[in-house]
Order: structure tokens, then sequence, then C-alpha cells
């Protein structure tokens, strides 16, 4: 048998070596193709609760917020990823380019924040008061909480009606950490009322059995809400492709959609 040339041993290896790529291109070592996609970080607070972000072991695994940015990044060609932030950190860290996307926010809430990186509004919130179903007949109205404490979250901005409220002393600004602490301080009578938005009292009222019957939310709004993305100036999503993605979001209903099932209620 005739011994093998040098050239063809080297036309034998490189068919194996075609051979072994084809076997195995679809295995670990290869890249899908998301992974091969560029990267669009989401800033989320550290301290944000359901409905808008589900944090579980210091991750984030769900919410309105992440279910939002997911379609958003799907749409778009993009790589979700979600970074958690301290509240003093966010819009430095939309200025440094350490994020890319900030949805939930209203630009009064971001003042740093140019208004023109603001996205379309990706839902619409309203900022209601929440006190015991037991003193809702002496607390029926805003004017009945004058001179009363009320629970709000540490650094937040609330409407200018409500600031000012808090400013002139109308109102005893208490505040606690997350809307989880002040839910508690309500319950506990340690405030008489809380701030809180019409997202987390539907959530509430939907996967709190116990709520209904020890809260009720007061019918006057104290301030509504346009929530948008707040998108960095190198951000790899361009403005116009950003709007366009949500506009076609609410044209065929999956804001409504991913809003219904966040928190029981399609709209307040």
């Amino acid at each position: 048998m005739p011994r093998p040339t040098l050239a063809g041993a080297a036309f034998l290896m490189s068919a194996l070596a075609a051979v072994s790529t084809a076997l195995f291109s679809d295995g670990a070592g290869a890249q899908s193709p998301a992974a091969q996609s560029p990267t669009l970080v989401f800033g989320i607070l550290e301290t944000e609760q359901p409905p808008l972000v589900d944090l579980r072991n210091g991750e984030v695994a769900g919410g309105l917020i992440k279910a939002i940015g997911d379609e958003i990044a799907r749409r778009t060609g993009l790589r979700p990823l979600y970074r958690l932030v301290p509240r003093n950190r966010l819009e430095a860290d939309l200025a440094d380019g350490l994020i890319d996307l900030a949805c939930g926010y209203s630009p009064d809430w971001l003042p740093k924040v140019a208004i023109t990186r603001f996205s379309t509004p990706i839902l619409v919130s309203h900022s209601v008061l929440v006190v015991r179903r037991a003193d809702s007949e002496r607390l029926r109205t805003l004017g009945d909480l004058a001179g009363r404490p009320i629970g709000a979250i540490l650094g937040f901005r609330y409407p200018r009606e409500v600031e000012a409220a808090f400013i002139d002393g109308t109102w005893q600004r208490e505040d606690a950490p997350s809307a989880e602490s002040n839910f508690l301080k309500l319950r506990n009578r340690r405030v008489d009322a809380i701030l809180t938005t019409d997202l987390e009292a539907d959530y509430r009222q939907t996967a709190d059995k116990t709520w209904a019957q020890a809260l009720t939310v007061l019918p006057q709004t104290v301030g509504d809400h346009e929530e948008r993305c707040a998108n960095a100036p190198r951000s790899p999503l361009p403005m116009e492709t950003l709007d366009a993605a949500i506009e076609a979001m609410r044209a065929d209903g999956t804001l409504t959609r991913l809003r219904l099932a966040a928190t029981g209620r399609a709209a307040s």
C-alpha cells in the first residue's frame, strides 16, 4: 500500500477538521444569535419592588419594567441586561454610559437628564393616597389629611402640588426606604396615609387578599405621570428607533397586556 504524501496528510487533517466543525457547530461552543447581539443595559433602582420590578437574590427576575424592557430589546434586535443602581447614581450612570436606558420615569423625577433624551410614554400612572379602611369615614378628602403625617419614599420627587404641600407644612412628610415599608407603617398606624401610585395600589389589591380589607384608596388623585424611558447619550439605541418600538407596542396592545399581567388592571 502506498504511503500517504505530506500533501495528502494535510488534506486529510483539513477534512477531519471540517467534519468536526459541522458536527459540533450547534453545541456548547457555538454562540446563539442573541449572544451575538449588542447589549442594551437597563438601569434598575435597588429599591424597586413589584409590580414594577421583582428582585430575587439580588437579580432582576420580573416585573412590569423588565417585561417592557425585554420587549423593547426584542423588537430592536438587542440583548437586554439589567443592572441594579443606587437611586443617587441613576442620572450619573446614564451620563457616564454605564447604563443605556432607565424606564418608568417622568422627566420631573430625573431633572439632570435632558428632556430630549426621554422617550414617548410607556405608561401613565397616577399618584394616589391610601388610608386605613377603619379611618376612611373621617379621612375621605385631601383636606382631611391636613397636618397629618403622610408616608413617602426617601429621595423620591413627587408631583409639584404634593411637593408644595410638604414644603408649606400642609402635610408632614414621613420618609421610608421603600413602598413595602410605607404600607407596613400605615398598617401599624405610624402614619395616617401613604403616597403611592395606582400601579402599586392595583397590584396590592390583586396580589394581597388582606389589602382590600385593611386599606382603601382615596378617590382624588394627586398628580398624573407620563412615565418614559431615559435614553443615555451613548446608548446603542437611537431615539427614533426607541420611540418607534414603544409606539408599535402601544398600537398592538402589548403595553396594555403587560400592565394587566403585572398589576391585575389594564389601566386605572
